[in-house]
C-alpha cells in the first residue's frame, strides 16, 4: 500500500486507515483524483466560458479577444430551443382503477408541485441549467430544503420543543466547477459526490454547531496568516471576509452527509445521516450533459468540437475588419490646384465654386483629371469580396456541424407556404430533440424529487395550508411512504418546448372538429336507433385515440362506455317509473314497427310491380317474335306465287296441253 497523499493508489480504506491515514485525508486524496481525472476538460471549459462572455483567449502575448463570437450567439440560440416553457406537472394514479386514496393524494402532490413551481423562479434554475450544459458540457440541478424551527411549550409537559414552523424545498443551479464525483462510467453506480464551498466564521460555526476556535481542528481561513489583509482582487464577488473551504459529500455507500475542510484536520467538520432520504439519495437529477462520452462521465466542452472553425472564422473577420480600414478615398493632386480642392472639400451638397488656378488644368490636353491620382482601391474590394464569401461558407459548415439550420434561427422564405415551413420546422428539430427530452427529464427528476420531499418532510398542517386539501390518515399514509406512493402514483411533466404546445393546441382544434362533425354524423341515427349509442361510443373512442391528448384525457375516454351504461340503466328505470314515459317509449316502439311494416309493404308492392312489368316485358317480346314469324311466312308465300308465275310464263304455247 502505498500513501495517497503522494498522488499513489491505495489498496483498500481499511488499509490506509491501518497505516495511519485519517478519513479526511482518504477524502480529500479521492477529491484531488477526481480533479485531476477531469483537469483537461476544466480547462477547455474555462476557456469556453470565457469566449462565450466576450473575454480573451489564451494568455500573455497571445491573448486576444474573438472578434466574430458566433459561439455566444449559437449558444444563446439553442437555450430557447432546449427550454422555452415553464413544465406543467402531471400527476396521475397509475393505474385505472378506483382509487379515492390514490386520488387525494395526487390532488395534494400536484397542488404541492403547483406552488412551489409558481413561489420560486425555476424558470431561471432550468435557463442556467441548460446554458451551462451548452457553454461548458455539464449542467447541474440540486434540490434543497429549508425548514424554520420554531420553539413552543408542550400543554402537557409544560416542556419547550422545537417544531417546525415554514417549510421550503427550492431549487439552485450548482456552479460547474464547484461540482465533483467519484469514479464511475455510468451515473447509477458513482460512488459519492461533492460540492465546493467557500464559507466564512460565521458560516463554518453553524455548520459544526461549535465557535471556531484557534486549536488543532480549526478551520484554516484564505490568507497566508491570521491578520493578514486579504487580497480583495483574487477572488471577485467574494466579499471582504476570508473563507475557508469546505466539501460536502454525499456518501451514498454509507448513506451519510459528510463536510470537510481541504486543510490539514483530523476529523470531519459534521457528519449526518440521510438528510433527506430520497429514493436516489443524492440531491441532484443525472447531469445534463449534451455530448456524451461511450466510456466515461467526464463531459465533453462543445466548444472543443468546433473551436477550428470559430478560429478561422474569427481570423476571416479579422482580416475583414483591416482591409475595411483601407477602403478610403485617397489620392494626390498637383499642387497649382491646392486652392480650389482646399475650397472644394469644405463645400456643401450642390456647391458650385469658381475656378482660379484648376482652368489651366481644364483647358490643357491632359484634362482636369491628369492632374488628379486616386489609390487604387479595385484589390482590396475583390479581397474582400472572396472573405465576406469565405465567412458565410464557414457560419455555413458551423451551423452543420452544430445542428444550427436557417429554419431553427427564424429563417424562411417569404413565398414558402405555411406547411412547407411547418415541414422544414420539424426536420431541422430532428438534431435537438434529444437535448430537449433531456431537458424535460431533468425537469421531471426535479418534480419527483420535491415530492418526495413534500410527503417525507413537511409536516401535515403545512402541506393542508399549501394545498387547501385536509389529509386524511390513510392519504397520509400512503404519501409518507416511497413505495406505496410510487406504486399507485406516477409523476411526470408536459413539455418544455413552446413548440410542441402549439402542435397539441392545432392537434386539439383538429379533434373538435372531428368531434363536432361525428356528432353530427351519428345523432339521427341515434335519436332513431338508440340501441346503437354503445357501438358508436366505441367507435367514437377509436377515433380519439389516434389524437395525443394526454392521459387524463385518454382515462376519461375509458370511462364513456361505463356512463354510457349507467345512461341507460337510468333511462330504463325512469321509464319504469313513469308510465307517461313508457307510453312514450311504447308508442315510439309502435311508431317504429308501423315504420318497418309500411317499408316491408312498401318493398312487397315494388316487387310485385317488378314481376308484373317482366310478364308484360315477356308478352310483348312473345307477341313481337310471332309477328316477325307471320311477316317471314307472308314474304316467303309471296315468293313462291312470283317465281310460279315467272316459271309459268316462261313455258312455250300448247305445253302441258293435252
Amino acid at each position: 500500500m502505498a500513501n495517497a497523499d503522494g498522488g499513489q493508489m491505495i489498496v483498500s480504506e481499511r488499509d490506509a486507515l491501518e497505516a495511519g491515514m485519517e478519513p479526511v485525508d482518504i477524502w480529500l486524496a479521492q477529491i484531488q483524483k477526481a480533479k485531476d481525472d477531469e483537469s483537461a476538460w476544466r480547462k477547455e471549459a474555462t476557456n469556453a466560458l470565457e469566449i462565450y462572455e466576450g473575454g480573451e483567449t489564451g494568455t500573455g502575448k497571445t491573448a486576444q479577444r474573438i472578434s466574430f463570437n458566433i459561439y455566444h450567439s449559437n449558444i444563446e440560440t439553442m437555450i430557447p430551443a432546449a427550454y422555452n416553457s415553464t413544465p406543467i406537472p402531471d400527476i396521475r394514479r397509475r393505474y385505472d382503477d378506483p382509487d379515492p386514496i390514490s386520488k387525494m393524494g395526487v390532488d395534494i402532490i400536484k397542488r404541492s408541485l403547483g406552488y412551489a413551481v409558481d413561489q420560486y423562479d425555476f424558470d431561471n434554475t432550468m435557463r442556467g441549467m441548460t446554458r451551462a450544459a451548452l457553454v461548458v458540457g455539464r449542467g447541474l440541478v440540486r434540490i434543497r430544503y429549508k425548514p424554520q424551527w420554531r420553539q413552543s411549550q408542550d400543554p402537557m409537559t409544560g416542556e419547550v420543543v422545537e417544531e417546525k414552523g415554514y417549510e421550503e424545498v427550492a431549487c439552485e443551479v450548482v456552479p460547474w466547477d464547484r461540482f465533483i464525483r467519484g469514479p464511475a462510467r455510468t451515473w447509477d453506480t458513482v460512488p459519492w459526490i461533492a460540492f465546493e464551498h467557500d464559507l466564512t466564521k460565521e458560516e463554518i460555526e453553524n455548520l459544526t454547531g461549535e465557535p471556531n476556535e484557534p486549536g488543532d481542528d480549526e478551520v484554516p481561513l484564505s490568507g497566508e496568516a491570521r491578520g493578514e489583509k486579504k487580497d480583495l482582487s483574487a477572488k471577485p464577488d467574494a466579499g471582504i471576509f476570508k473563507t475557508g473551504k469546505v466539501y460536502e459529500i454525499w456518501d451514498r455507500r454509507r448513506g451519510l452527509v459528510i463536510f470537510i475542510t481541504d486543510q490539514k484536520a483530523s476529523k470531519p467538520l459534521r457528519v449526518e445521516p440521510d438528510p433527506l432520504q430520497l429514493p436516489g439519495f443524492f440531491p441532484v437529477p443525472r447531469p445534463l450533459q449534451p455530448v456524451m462520452r461511450e466510456t466515461s462521465l467526464t463531459p465533453v466542452c462543445p466548444y472543443t468540437i468546433y473551436a477550428p472553425l470559430i478560429e478561422e472564422l474569427d481570423v476571416v473577420t479579422k482580416r475583414i475588419t483591416r482591409l475595411v480600414k483601407q477602403l478610403r478615398v485617397r489620392g494626390i493632386y498637383d499642387a497649382e490646384l491646392k486652392a480650389d480642392l482646399s475650397r472644394l472639400q469644405d463645400a456643401e451638397d450642390g456647391t458650385y465654386l469658381p475656378a482660379t488656378d484648376s482652368t489651366r488644368f481644364a483647358q490643357g490636353s491632359g484634362g482636369l483629371e491628369k492632374a488628379i491620382a486616386h489609390m487604387p482601391m479595385e484589390p482590396t474590394v475583390l479581397a474582400l469580396r472572396e472573405l465576406y464569401t469565405q465567412r458565410d461558407a464557414i457560419k455555413q459548415t458551423i451551423y452543420e456541424v452544430t445542428g444550427l439550420a436557417d429554419i431553427v434561427r427564424g429563417a424562411s422564405k417569404a413565398n414558402e407556404t405555411a406547411t412547407a415551413q411547418q415541414i422544414k420546422a420539424q426536420y431541422a428539430g430532428l438534431r435537438i430533440q434529444h437535448l430537449q427530452k433531456e431537458v424535460a427529464r431533468v425537469a421531471r427528476d426535479l418534480f419527483r424529487m420535491k415530492a418526495a420531499v413534500f410527503c417525507r418532510h413537511f409536516s401535515s398542517e403545512n402541506l393542508s395550508i399549501m394545498t387547501g386539501l385536509q389529509m386524511d390518515p390513510k392519504v397520509e399514509e400512503l404519501l409518507r411512504s416511497d413505495a406505496m406512493r410510487s406504486y399507485r402514483i406516477d409523476i411526470e411533466t408536459d413539455s418544455t418546448i413552446r413548440g410542441d404546445v402549439t402542435r397539441n393546441l392545432d392537434q386539439m382544434s383538429q379533434f373538435i372538429q372531428g368531434t363536432a362533425q361525428f356528432a353530427q354524423a351519428v345523432g339521427g341515427i341515434v335519436q332513431t336507433v338508440p340501441a346503437l349509442l354503445p357501438m358508436f361510443t366505441e367507435v367514437y373512442a377509436s377515433f380519439a385515440r389516434k389524437f395525443d391528448l394526454g392521459k387524463q384525457a385518454e382515462d376519461a375516454l375509458d370511462q364513456i362506455p361505463q356512463l354510457v351504461q349507467q345512461w341507460q340503466q337510468q333511462q330504463q328505470q325512469q321509464a319504469q317509473q313513469n308510465p307517461e314515459i313508457m307510453k312514450a317509449q311504447m308508442e315510439a316502439e309502435a311508431r317504429q314497427q308501423e315504420l318497418g311494416m309500411k317499408k316491408e309493404l312498401h318493398g312487397m308492392d315494388m316487387q310485385a310491380k317488378q314481376m308484373e312489368l317482366g310478364v308484360k316485358q315477356q308478352s310483348a317480346q312473345i307477341d313481337m317474335a310471332m309477328n316477325q314469324q307471320k311477316a317471314q311466312a307472308d314474304m316467303q308465300k309471296t315468293a313462291f306465287g312470283l317465281q310460279a308465275a315467272q316459271q309459268k310464263a316462261m313455258m312455250p304455247n300448247g305445253v302441258g296441253r293435252a
